[in-house]
């Protein structure tokens, strides 16, 4: 909610910049961004934890839940791949980030880019706790299309 608020703030900032003062005001727009970038890669991992990603579930359904859960522990390790590349390439951004600066708000890079492996390590967790809790048994293996169950 928070970034939601200040992406709302800066760009009414920069629209009462342009419109009413005839001034650009380029570090809103940066702002704006880079607050979006957080809020989006954070969504994710909260999304996880909510089951609302998109996924196609219709073999799972069919398949006993044995099966079903079986299945799951491939699944689970091919994400948890993925999100490690994202990680370590985040951590290697951070690297770069630490000799640039953002061209509006002259901030280092590292702040936006630290975003990267904070919402994979985030996403990463939510990820094993769901995936672990639907191959123990303690969570229904289909997601019901996208829909949240709760």
């Amino acid at each position: 909610m928070l970034l939601l608020a200040v992406m709302v703030v800066s760009v009414l900032v920069q629209v009462a910049g342009r419109y009413v003062f005839n001034f650009s005001i380029a570090g809103a727009t940066e702002l704006a961004t880079f607050a979006q970038i957080w809020m989006v890669l954070l969504g994710a991992g909260y999304a996880m934890r909510s089951r609302l990603h998109v996924s196609i579930d219709v073999l799972v359904a069919m398949l006993p839940p044995a099966v079903a859960r079986a299945l799951l522990v491939p699944v689970a390790a091919l994400c948890l791949w993925f999100l490690w590349v994202v990680f370590e390439g985040g951590l290697q951004l951070i690297e770069v980030g630490a000799i640039q600066t953002s061209a509006a708000l002259q901030i280092s890079m590292q702040i936006p880019y630290i975003a990267l492996p904070v919402s994979a390590a985030y996403f990463g967790l939510e990820a094993v706790l769901a995936f672990g809790a639907a191959v123990l048994g303690r969570a229904p293996v289909t997601g019901g299309g996208g829909v949240r169950l709760d």
